[in-house]
């Protein structure tokens, strides 16, 4: 059945466990933002905290539900779900995040909505969710009603199979895109002003880190790395993007190997994208627990080259030698060595920048994204939503009720 056959819009309800300032929820808000209006109500219910992003959510203009829970297993925000699923008759629930996968399946079963969809973002090497019996057994019994598990990098689908026992036929890889329009290579005048924002020059070569300062993202194994660089290149430059518990350890680290003047420190900032078209080298050294970050994506939007290790999503992104190069989590030397290497010829790094966009372009856009998600719906809404000339009077007649 083709789109314009359809008697009305797709009712899609998106569950989410909370509005934190996660890569997951900023990823929810940019495909809600952009799904077409003409084919899709869409409506939002938060089982889980507030957070920043609550107040950008709320300026999508769509309906909002929020059914926070009071203690572990709160069987209420399950009953106020099922409700506003009959009451608004939704047709699709698209869940995100691990408890919002939970309820939202047990909800979706209990109210017979159409079709589910799971979307995971995040790899499952070592996940907490494996050392709590209620929450594994739970989750378990919510994927085998959900029609769909779109994963967002070849590496979290096969740890679905792997690690969650989640059939492949189940799985369908959609990696995130990264706006476009948003990201992308600055001016020349606009990087030199904000390199001389940030006190950089011309003649100086500037590698950043954009996390938090937590233990996973591995900034001390880079810090390591740096100092006998800085040796070999007395021009290299450093700073660290994000807030996070271990700012005044890898601060003191730094001084102690004589990286004072080569290292900054810039908290959290709200001018990231103009950051990543300032610097010349994007770096992440994360342990692990990286479905596919955004901030790489970002940063070859920019056109910058990366060095990261080979973690989750990460090979999936940065190709070995053409936009950047990839090493072991927790290898110093092995960073060091990819460091110097990217460092000592800048025609190499030119040539990386320029690969990094067009690998984005072609591949990794929010647009290519958002048009995926779209086909599941779609296809969805043919097979299991509007099924039949029966069906269709039938989904005409119905009126969404005040919840």
């Amino acid at each position: 059945m083709k789109t314009k056959d359809w008697p009305r819009r797709l009712r899609i309800l998106q569950v989410v466990d909370g509005f934190r300032m996660g890569g997951a929820e900023n990823k929810l808000w940019e495909l809600i933002e952009r799904l077409d209006t003409r084919k899709y109500e869409i409506a939002l219910a938060n089982v889980g905290p507030g957070g920043p992003l609550q107040s950008r959510f709320e300026k999508l203009g769509i309906e909002m539900f929020h059914f926070p829970r009071r203690f572990s297993f709160d069987p209420l925000p399950l009953l106020q779900l099922r409700r506003l699923i009959r009451v608004r008759q939704i047709d699709v629930i698209q869940t995100t995040l691990l408890w919002a996968d939970i309820i939202g399946g047990f909800a979706a079963w209990l109210s017979g909505v159409p079709a589910m969809i799971s979307w995971e973002t995040v790899t499952h090497k070592g996940d907490p969710y494996h050392n709590n019996l209620q929450r594994r057994l739970g989750y378990e019994w919510a994927m085998k009603h959900c029609d769909l598990i779109v994963a967002v990098s070849r590496e979290v689908g096969d740890s679905l199979q792997q690690q969650r026992r989640i059939p492949p036929q189940k799985i369908r890889v959609i990696h995130y895109g990264v706006d476009l329009q948003k990201f992308f290579p600055r001016d020349k005048k606009a990087v030199l002003a904000k390199r001389r924002e940030l006190g950089i020059s011309t003649q100086d070569l500037l590698i950043a880190i954009v996390a938090r300062l937590e233990p996973l993202k591995g900034h001390r194994y880079f810090i390591d790395a740096l100092a006998p660089v800085v040796k070999q290149f007395p021009q290299v430059q450093a700073i660290f993007v994000g807030g996070g518990s271990l700012r005044r350890e890898l601060e003191q680290q730094a001084q102690q190997l004589g990286l004072g003047n080569h290292v900054k420190f810039l908290g959290v900032r709200q001018d990231v994208s103009d950051i990543l078209s300032a610097i010349d080298l994007l770096v992440l050294p994360a342990l692990g627990g990286e479905g596919l970050p955004n901030v790489l994506l970002e940063g070859m939007a920019c056109a910058k080259p990366v060095i990261a290790t080979r973690v989750g999503g990460i090979p999936e992104l940065v190709r070995e030698g053409e936009n950047g190069y990839l090493v072991p989590p927790e290898d110093v030397p092995a960073l060091q060595k990819a460091l110097a290497h990217a460092i000592a010829d800048r025609q190499r790094l030119s040539r990386m920048a320029a690969a990094a966009r067009r690998i984005v372009e072609n591949e990794f856009s929010l647009r290519l994204q958002v048009s995926r998600f779209e086909e599941i719906f779609d296809r969805l809404a043919a097979e299991k939503v509007f099924q039949s000339r029966n069906g269709h009077a039938a989904m005409a007649s119905r009126k969404p009720q005040p919840a």
